[in-house]
């Protein structure tokens, strides 16, 4: 069970690191592509030295283990939406 969830996570962190890869819009933070987010108080998914990071209102970098698989796959969702 854990390696299944192990490899669903693995596989919502690549989805949203592709994301953000193909993303047109720009952080207001580091000018890098980001995605927009409604997740506690962060307001962007971005890549930052090569990992997902979440930014909030101020700019301050959160690690994506911040929040649950399912914030993610929720993230992954609303994109489809």
């Amino acid at each position: 069970m854990i390696a299944i969830l192990a490899t669903l996570e693995q596989k919502v962190l690549q989805e949203l690191r592709n994301a953000v890869e193909e993303s047109k819009i720009k952080s207001k933070h580091t000018g890098q592509k980001t995605l927009p987010v409604n997740v506690f108080d962060y307001t962007e998914l971005t890549i930052i030295n090569g990992r997902l990071t979440f930014l909030d209102k101020d700019g301050l970098h959160y690690t994506t283990f911040t929040v649950s698989l399912e914030d993610l796959i929720d993230i992954i969702n609303d994109l489809k939406n």
